[in-house]
């Protein structure tokens, strides 16, 4: 298997559909309107600083709780309106979900379809992506340690009609794709392994009811380490243990041993076909 074979260049016609149809308040544009979620679901006294959430600095930065304390934010509402005022994963403009969204939807039919697979959003925050998949007719299960990113995820979900599988696991934990009796065609982690304790151990559950040729997305993972990206994330790991997991040469060996890695071009993620 090629990446142009699974991701075709130009062929976004589905993700295209997906970004609109998934914003709540279409006749806005993307940004303004995931604002009016929020004050939606948080209220405006709290959401109205919705804007000024959008500087990116790492938690460990003294200036990031100066920021969120001068905003008068709790910090659970500030990450959450952090995420969701930032960036939208479908959104075109970003290297994120749009320019594979297609292709991927394309191998789940492949093999089988929704009718015979599931997808797990796994550490899903705002849920951007997961939802894309259950629009699509898939079983999603979406998957955070936040309780407020799990209400959030199920008022997205329902203003949208959808019904996903919301769960909320402990730090500790993660979700046993293979204990579940769900059959997955696609496990999506998008910026999250830095934060699990044990990143063999989370990798092995989350990926356990993967089907033969089905993919293991990740942005953390199969990459080239070098210093810059080193440094970002153990900044955002938080964490010199977590940070060794991820740079150490044993994963990424035992990643390639049992996925075929493609790095398709447009996107932060690398895509793991998993080996028969």
């Amino acid at each position: 298997m090629t990446e142009e074979e699974l991701f075709p260049p130009g062929r976004h016609e589905r993700a295209e559909a997906i970004w609109q149809r998934l914003r709540a308040h279409p006749h806005l544009p993307d940004r303004d309107s995931r604002h009016c979620e929020l004050v939606e679901f948080l209220g405006w006294e709290v959401a109205q600083r919705a804007p000024f959430t959008t500087p990116w600095l790492f938690e460990q930065d003294p200036r990031w709780d100066h920021y969120r304390q001068q905003l008068g934010l709790e910090v659970n509402d500030f990450r959450l309106m952090h995420q969701v005022s930032l960036f939208n994963r479908l959104d075109p403009e970003r290297h994120d979900m749009f320019w594979i969204l297609d292709g991927l939807l394309a191998r789940l039919e492949e093999l089988g379809g929704p009718d015979e697979l599931s997808v797990l959003d796994f550490g899903c925050g705002p849920a951007q992506t997961g939802l894309a998949f259950a629009s699509e007719g898939y079983r999603t299960v979406l998957d955070d340690v936040a309780p407020n990113y799990c209400e959030y995820q199920r008022f997205m979900a329902s203003i949208r009609g959808l019904d996903p599988v919301v769960v909320q696991t402990a730090e500790d934990e993660y979700y046993d794709t293979g204990r579940d009796g769900h059959r997955y065609g696609l496990v999506i982690e998008w910026s999250t392994l830095e934060h699990s304790p044990d990143v063999r151990q989370a990798v092995d559950e989350i990926t356990a009811g993967l089907v033969p040729g089905g993919i293991f997305l990740t942005t953390t993972l199969a990459h080239e380490w070098t210093p810059e990206r080193r440094e970002h994330y153990a900044k955002d790991a938080l964490d010199d243990d977590v940070a060794a997991q991820l740079f150490s040469p044993e994963l990424d060996d035992y990643l390639r041993e049992r996925f075929e890695v493609l790095s398709p071009e447009r996107t932060l993620a690398k895509v793991l076909v998993k080996r028969a």
